[in-house]
């Protein structure tokens, strides 16, 4: 557990929404977590699927999410994929808004912003906080950071999936998938996951309770 480097100065905003663009390519094509699954639509979207309680019994959190005002919105502005599920019926929006097993979520990284931002696209009225008629971004603290810090993808989805389902684990990985797929499916998924939970594990923070959890050693076996 490296963490982040406090004297490095964090990259041009073009250059580290490249890059995060490659980390949505990246985890858009994994499949094998417990907790959530994920979507690409197109270059500069992706479709994060957590699943509720109904189908992984979990502690849940209270927390509500809360969306950007307008205001903030303006001020922060100027500042298909081979996987599918049989259980989603599109990608498109409203579609996603009738989904009633996972909540959905739309993480965008659009050039127009020059930063990532987050919407929720189903559950809105059991999650949204101040119900607004705006289908404005989500306030959390990794898009805030991403502005000034070097804040990678993983972290925006820890950070969901936590206050969604809040499991001990974000990353904890569904070794019956795995177990399920043919042998040469395995091997190639296996270490596709190993190199990203090595990636989450190196980035991560101590402030990160949940590292120690993360299955890199059972990958490995």
């Amino acid at each position: 557990m490296l963490g982040p480097d406090p004297n490095k100065e964090p990259l041009k905003d073009s250059i580290r929404l490249t890059a995060f663009l490659q980390e949505c390519l990246l985890l858009g094509t994994l499949r094998g977590f417990k907790h959530f699954e994920t979507f690409l639509r197109g270059k500069e979207e992706l479709i994060l699927c957590i699943f509720t309680a109904q189908h992984h019994k979990s502690d849940r959190n209270s927390a509500t999410l809360m969306p950007f005002s307008s205001e903030a919105q303006q001020k922060s502005s100027s500042k298909m994929q081979p996987w599918t599920s049989p259980k989603l019926i599109s990608l498109l929006d409203k579609d996603l808004r009738k989904e009633t097993d996972r909540v959905v979520f739309l993480v965008a990284g659009y050039t127009k912003y020059q930063c990532p931002y987050v919407w929720l696209r189903s559950f809105q009225d059991q999650l949204i906080q101040n119900q607004q008629r705006q289908d404005n971004p989500l306030f959390l603290s990794k898009t805030i950071d991403w502005k000034t810090q070097n804040v990678s993808l993983w972290e925006i989805v820890a950070e969901l999936v936590l206050i969604t389902t809040n499991p001990k684990n974000p990353f904890e990985i569904d070794f019956d998938y795995i177990d399920s797929l043919p042998v040469e499916e395995t091997v190639l998924l296996t270490s596709a996951l190993l190199s990203f939970l090595e990636t989450v594990w190196i980035e991560a923070s101590p402030d990160y309770i949940f590292i120690d959890k993360v299955q890199i050693r059972r990958l490995c076996l």
